[in-house]
C-alpha cells in the first residue's frame, strides 16, 4: 500500500457521508444536525489521514536516527616561542596491561579422588498383612 500521498488524497462525498452517517447513529439519530455532524465527519478523517501519513513518513526514517557526522579537525601544532617552528604535539603513551597472577603449582601432584560407590538398594518390603478384630 503507498502512503506516501494519503495527506494529499482528497476525501470523497460518499467517504464523509459514511463517517457522518456513523456519528450521527452512534448519538442515537437525533433530527437537525446533519451540518454539524458532516463537518465533524469531515474533521475526524482530516487528523485520520494526516496520522496515517506521519506514521508512514516516521516509518520511512531509518532507526535509530543517526546525527550528521562532523569531519575531524587536524592535529594542532605546538609552535617554539624562540625559532617558531612547529613542534609536533606529544603523542600519548601507551601502558602495558597487567598480567594475571598464576597460581603456584602443588609440588605433589594430587590424586584425584575415587568415585563414590553406588548405595546399595534395598529390596522394597512387603507390608505385613493386617490382622482382623
Amino acid at each position: 500500500m503507498d502512503h506516501s500521498n494519503i495527506a494529499s488524497h482528497q476525501l470523497t462525498h460518499d467517504e464523509i457521508a459514511l463517517h457522518a452517517y456513523l456519528i450521527w447513529e452512534k448519538e442515537g439519530c437525533p433530527q437537525g444536525r446533519e451540518q454539524a455532524y458532516w463537518l465533524q465527519a469531515e474533521a475526524q478523517l482530516h487528523l485520520t489521514r494526516q496520522q496515517q501519513a506521519d506514521l508512514a513518513a516516521a516509518a520511512a526514517r531509518p532507526w535509530p536516527p543517526q546525527a550528521p557526522v562532523a569531519p575531524k579537525p587536524a592535529p594542532k601544532l605546538a609552535t617554539a616561542r624562540a625559532s617558531r617552528t612547529p613542534i609536533p604535539a606529544p603523542k600519548p603513551t601507551r601502558v602495558a596491561p597487567a598480567t594475571p597472577a598464576v597460581a603456584a603449582k602443588p609440588a605433589v601432584p594430587v590424586k584425584p579422588a575415587a568415585p563414590a560407590k553406588p548405595a546399595a538398594r534395598k529390596a522394597p518390603v512387603a507390608a505385613a498383612p493386617r490382622r482382623r478384630a
